[in-house]
């Protein structure tokens, strides 16, 4: 735990992550390791061995941040085109520089303070998929866990990459994965957000009107929605839809917040299913 936990980083790694941002922009494709389930036998490219052998030669090392911002930057995520999803990310509902803050809390109320370094990781990086998406919820937005996951992997091993992608129970629900601990407090952390900072960010970024058409989309397939629930997430009056998700979301967690089966969640629409078959 103690090399872990000094947050550190060696120039192989800094390669490694820069080669997989590159790759996830210029392929966008499918990631088989994580569609197949990270952490449950799939090989890394490089074993851990060979990384520590690096690390025990290097004579300045490099914090993950460090490490991360540095294969951004060469990977020219900077240059991406503004989408949706990009937006989101720097200003909108997984704002990078807002979102995690709020998992932290969430974290906090439901499983104590996050003292791992490999937690405040992965809720900076779940989310970072959304850069150069063109929806959120649809068949290329709801593959964003992979890239996240992938540089989880990369720095901290599989069983973080798995933990990252099961950060969408939908992405669990389809794969037939078990949503982690991440999703639960992902959900509390939007539920936590006031609707006074929400609403706006989301309509600056465009994101509302795609989420209010997808929950009443999911509301029609599921029947764990209570009356109350129903006729707002139908209502045209934005923070009327927003009451209906967060008192759906809340009753989802309490339900959740210890695992067992996602019965509630309901399957994606068949375009979306199609990307993961």
């Amino acid at each position: 735990m103690g090399h872990v936990f000094a947050n550190e980083a060696s120039p192989l790694q800094v390669r490694r992550l820069r080669h997989t941002l590159q790759d996830y922009l210029s392929q966008r494709g499918a990631m088989p390791e994580v569609r197949e389930g990270v952490g449950e036998g799939a090989e890394p490219t490089e074993s851990a061995a060979e990384i520590s052998a690096v690390n025990g030669g290097t004579a300045g090392r490099l914090t993950v941040n460090v490490a991360v911002r540095s294969a951004v930057e060469s990977s020219g995520i900077g240059k991406t085109t503004m989408t949706i999803g990009t937006r989101s990310v720097l200003y909108g509902a997984h704002c990078v520089v807002l979102h995690p803050w709020f998992l932290a809390v969430a974290w906090s109320k439901l499983y104590g303070f996050p003292w791992d370094v490999r937690l405040w990781a992965s809720f900076w990086l779940h989310d970072i998929g959304y850069i150069s998406k063109p929806n959120m919820d649809g068949s290329e937005g709801e593959t964003h866990v992979e890239l996240g996951a992938r540089i989880m992997g990369l720095l901290f091993g599989e069983s973080w990459a798995a933990f990252t992608a099961a950060h969408s129970r939908y992405w669990a629900k389809r794969n037939g994965r078990q949503f982690s601990r991440l999703c639960v407090a992902d959900k509390l952390a939007f539920v936590l957000t006031p609707a006074w900072l929400y609403l706006p960010m989301t309509r600056a970024t465009g994101e509302l009107s795609e989420y209010m058409l997808r929950a009443k989309e999911r509301q029609a397939g599921s029947e764990h929605f209570t009356d109350y629930e129903s006729v707002r997430l139908n209502s045209a009056d934005a923070r009327e839809w927003l009451e209906g998700l967060k008192s759906y979301t809340r009753r989802w967690i309490e339900e959740h917040r210890n695992g067992g089966a996602d019965n509630w969640t309901v399957g994606a629409c068949a375009e979306s299913t199609a990307a993961f078959r």
